[in-house]
């Protein structure tokens, strides 16, 4: 009896986390990663024992949860707000992204990246050429920051305000 009584307590806590997980995975994508650790948090404040594994792998299996598509919309989004390939892996280890489904997200996406460097330098510093050299430094460090590689940077330095992107 007491077995019966543990285990349809179990199956609660698991459906209770489930729900949270849906509710979480309908506002907006979730790594894997990220999911787990919200879920293990919850579980654990409520002091629940549930195989998070197995609830994930489901949600998985349904299409619900997806690395994959997660990535897309990361690497997209962060992408077109102005970061470069190196902040995007930054953000795909954050994640619990394997580096590669992020490098082919970035490949699949055909950013051009030394244009995404020219628009996010005009953006940020004007289209002028920058007349000194502690200026020019000022724009390659905050580019850098932005996760652009020094051939993205250069080029977004050295090209002439009248050349249009």
């Amino acid at each position: 009896m007491q077995n019966q009584s543990v285990a349809t307590e179990q199956k609660k806590q698991t459906s209770a986390l489930r729900y949270k997980a849906i509710g979480l995975l309908a506002r907006r994508e979730q790594s894997r990663n990220e999911l787990q650790r919200k879920l293990h948090i919850k579980a654990v404040e409520n002091g629940w024992i549930v195989d998070l594994e197995s609830l994930l792998d489901d949600l998985q299996r349904l299409g619900l949860q997806s690395d994959l598509r997660f990535s897309e919309v990361l690497v997209r989004s962060k992408a077109n707000v102005g970061y470069g390939p190196s902040r995007l892996y930054q953000w795909g280890v954050q994640y619990g992204l394997d580096r590669d489904l992020v490098f082919r997200q970035m490949q699949e996406q055909q950013f051009d990246w030394f244009e995404k460097a020219l628009q996010q330098k005009r953006k940020h510093c004007g289209c002028a050429l920058a007349s000194s050299l502690k200026e020019r430094s000022k724009q390659a460090k905050y580019l850098y920051q932005r996760g652009f590689a020094q051939e993205h940077i250069y080029y977004a330095l050295d090209t002439h305000p009248d050349k249009q992107p």
